[in-house]
């Protein structure tokens, strides 16, 4: 039987024999082409259980869907799942003088790219790319105004050459046609007037459709549209310019790549530091395109590419690192003291020559200083594209939950105290006033590197952008913060105090408290910190007699046939926003498992931080 889709299908049978080069390929073989064998065979990578990238991919979808809805009358090619006849469909429609496609398929010389908005006006096309990545729209007039180009920095690099990609390929199968290229992207100059407009968007599901692998995510707007097109936080900027200057080079590359894929051959990249970050380094995997790549040198342990300050010992012209690669000596032991001693600490100088924990005695310096009672603070924090409250920027922070373990006086044990927003309204200033009746104004505040000092600066600049008029809550953190390097403040970073006077090997040459707690019960022989955890149930040992990370044992809690797992600050943001924004939010178990997860991981933060100090000062008495 003859029918239509039979009749596209057969003419488009050569594009379903044939490799494609799309738009992702173009991304991940710019940053190393021999990555694109790897992605085109199905190799697998970490970004598949990076929940980071997951979190930021939503905020995509709701930046994208926003920006959709700013354009009338526009057609959705993608829910043409089809890939074929995705294409058939949008040269139909671009047959049109005027139309607006959302997602449309373009298909020419082995390179498939879909397009956030395309806007047709006769002749002109407008290709509008998408992005939620932050843009400042007073950085970028400045710019331009003292003859700065501001897409040239290197943040910008990718999603430039991602737009000339698109412009290439779409001129090629228009050539008679005049194309501007544009980002549109949140601004962070902007604030909305619209209170709950992240709420306003819900993704409903996602997939993946077609032969090309798109995905395809549904976002479901259920705000006042009028509202939304006088208060979003987009801005249309033209990058014309820069694609036009980068698009040579993508032209090569393009045809280099396709002709990678129909040969199914890899394009062999030198090995150097840059593959640290690789994410096709898996243990578990059979297909292993880091252990391709390395061969025989990925086995090595300990390995050269997990030294501390990997990237900042490679910055000189010399390139130390590569170099050592390029001879074949990737064990960290090859690597020259001479190169690490006296940088950055000394974290990678004793990473390599260290063999045992030590406490430098520069230590007594900051012990003499702390004053009772001391608190160990820690914040939990969540942010996204879209603000999620009137008056807030585009990635505007909310602190949603703070941990406090108290030591009034020598020899006292920590008290516990907490607090965590589960209304959907600002939290910031609710957030400072209830610390604020715990830490009072008497007592050193121990954080764990700077970033509570920052939040606090936050808060308080905050208080004239929203109108908050409390002068108590003004004064202390006034009295609290930070405001300069050396400035006076009751704050005290333990994570500066490890970095300068405190190593152990278990460490790695790294300084986070999620390193640095396991190394220090492993060595510690306090009954006293051991039973810290024990109230927890958080104290186990393996079948070394090793003290197992207290992080992996947190209880994973089942609610609605889901495991609830926070165990680091990423978990922490999306159990966060799924219970206050996420399809459960109406339901009262989610959320209460949700709040208990959070709790018992922020509060074993503080936790921590006690059990930190105190080894440090039994190191520091026992010498």
């Amino acid at each position: 039987m003859i029918t239509v889709e039979n009749t596209i299908k057969e003419y488009f049978k050569p594009f379903i024999m044939l490799q494609f080069l799309s738009k992702s390929d173009f991304k991940v073989a710019q940053s190393c082409p021999t990555k694109l064998f790897y992605k085109k065979n199905g190799y697998p990578t970490t970004n598949e259980e990076n929940e980071y990238l997951l979190m930021l991919a939503d905020g995509g979808y709701m930046i994208g869907k926003m920006a959709q809805l700013l354009f009338e009358n526009g057609i959705d090619i993608s829910s043409i799942e089809n890939t074929d006849l995705a294409i058939q469909a949008t040269e139909q429609y671009l047959e049109q003088e005027n139309i607006v496609l959302f997602e449309p398929a373009i298909y020419v010389n082995n390179k498939l790219i879909r397009i956030d908005i395309l806007i047709k006006d006769k002749n002109t096309f407008h290709l509008i790319e998408v992005k939620s990545k932050s843009f400042d729209s007073t950085e970028y007039n400045n710019a331009v105004n003292t003859n700065k180009k501001y897409f040239e920095k290197v943040e910008w690099t990718e999603y430039v050459e991602d737009v000339a990609f698109q412009k290439f390929v779409l001129q090629e199968k228009y050539p008679s046609h005049i194309i501007k290229s544009f980002l549109l992207i949140p601004d962070k100059s902007k604030t909305t007037p619209i209170e709950g407009l992240a709420d306003c968007f819900k993704i409903v599901k996602t997939e993946i459709v077609g032969q090309s692998r798109f995905r395809k995510t549904d976002v479901e707007f259920t705000g006042n549209l009028s509202e939304l097109k006088q208060g979003h936080i987009l801005a249309q900027v033209n990058i014309d310019a820069y694609v036009d200057n980068v698009m040579p080079q993508v032209i090569i590359n393009s045809q280099n790549y396709i002709n990678s894929i129909i040969g199914n051959s890899k394009i062999i990249s030198p090995i150097n530091s840059s593959c640290s970050k690789c994410e096709y380094r898996i243990d578990y995997s059979v297909n292993n395109g880091f252990n391709e790549c390395w061969k025989e040198l990925a086995e090595v342990n300990p390995h050269i590419l997990d030294l501390a300050y990997l990237g900042n010992f490679n910055r000189t012209k010399d390139k130390p690192i590569d170099k050592l690669i390029s001879e074949k000596k990737v064990n960290l032991q090859d690597v020259p003291v001479s190169i690490l001693e006296n940088k950055y600490n000394n974290r990678s100088f004793y990473q390599v020559t260290a063999k045992k924990e030590f406490l430098l005695d520069d230590f007594n310096a900051s012990l003499e200083k702390v004053e009772y009672p001391i608190h160990f603070i820690d914040f939990e924090t969540s942010q996204m594209a879209i603000p999620y409250h009137a008056n807030m920027r585009p990635y505007g922070k909310v602190i949603f939950q703070w941990s406090c373990h108290t030591i009034q006086e020598p020899n006292s044990l920590p008290v516990h105290s907490e607090w965590i927003n589960v209304i959907d309204k600002y939290p910031n200033f609710e957030f400072a006033k209830s610390l604020k009746e715990t830490l009072g104004d008497k007592g050193t505040i121990m954080i764990w590197s700077l970033y509570e000092n920052t939040m606090l600066k936050d808060v308080f600049n905050s208080m004239e952008h929203f109108n908050y008029e409390d002068e108590s809550l003004k004064k202390w953190l006034s009295d609290t913060i930070q405001f300069s390097k050396g400035g006076n403040t009751r704050l005290l970073d333990l994570n500066e105090l490890a970095l300068k006077y405190y190593f152990h090997p278990l460490m790695g040459g790294k300084t986070s408290i999620k390193k640095t707690l396991p190394a220090v019960l492993n060595s510690s022989k306090s009954m006293i910190i051991k039973s810290y955890l024990e109230n927890d149930n958080l104290y186990k040992l393996d079948e070394k007699q090793q003290v197992i990370d207290p992080y992996s044992l947190l209880p994973k809690i089942e609610v609605a046939n889901t495991i609830l797992d926070v165990t680091n600050g990423t978990d922490a943001m999306i159990a966060y926003q799924e219970m206050m924004y996420g399809a459960s939010k109406e339901n009262n178990a989610v959320k209460e498992g949700y709040k208990k997860s959070l709790l018992q991981y922020c509060k074993l933060d503080t936790l921590a931080m006690v059990i930190i100090w105190e080894h440090w000062k039994d190191i520091y008495a026992s010498k």
